[in-house]
């Protein structure tokens, strides 16, 4: 992991039976990169819990930008006006420089979707559980949003307090041990399995 990153300590539960600790809360859990959380966190929001690809490369940042593929097709229209300058005309522009500008688009094209699904995160905050994919916010629910089985209640006295996500039983729900890292078809099963349990509660089919 790059020192780029930074870790972040979960918040602990009082230790009494109603709410008693689990390890994934106190273990240190890599923060999303500084550049995308800064793009993803509203105000007052914190990350709690990310999981996501195992290779965390600083370059994500460029390849994964939507704007990658307007450099592009910007680069694209000078060689093919500047090919139009030095032909003379249209009719004598060769057309491999038209396929070598559309090509360049293309992988462009191809680079920005492919990281993009690769770097596929699973990110939990303090006022919500996320997906994203590089810059995308691809699902997003809400504390109020997820089922009974995946809210945890901070105690305050005798009383229920402020809601969080429990983790343990989202990492149960996702399938695999208590690891930080995760498969992006995994997590995006998860966003169907969670979809789907929210349907049944809404009485949909």
């Amino acid at each position: 992991m790059s020192d780029h990153f930074q870790t972040e300590l979960f918040d602990t539960f009082p230790a009494e039976p109603f709410n008693a600790p689990s390890p994934i809360d106190i273990i240190h859990r890599p923060a999303l990169p500084p550049w995308l959380a800064r793009h993803l966190l509203r105000a007052n929001e914190e990350i709690t819990w990310v999981r996501g690809p195992r290779f965390n490369p600083r370059w994500e940042r460029y390849v994964t930008h939507p704007v990658l593929v307007f450099y592009a097709l910007g680069v694209a229209v000078v060689l093919v006006v500047a090919g139009r300058l030095i032909a003379g005309s249209w009719s004598e522009l060769t057309p491999l420089l038209a396929l070598v500008a559309a090509a360049l688009v293309l992988v462009c094209l191809f680079v920005v979707g492919i990281f993009a699904g690769y770097f596929t995160r699973l990110v939990v905050t303090n006022f919500r559980v996320v997906i994203v994919q590089a810059y995308a916010v691809c699902r997003s629910w809400s504390i109020e949003d997820l089922p009974p089985s995946l809210v945890r209640y901070k105690r305050r006295g005798r009383m229920r307090g402020s809601r969080t996500v429990d983790l343990d039983a989202l990492q149960s729900m996702l399938g695999g041990p208590s690891e930080q890292f995760a498969a992006p078809k995994k997590i995006l099963a998860f966003g169907k399995h969670l979809d789907g349990i929210k349907g049944r509660e809404n009485g949909r089919p």
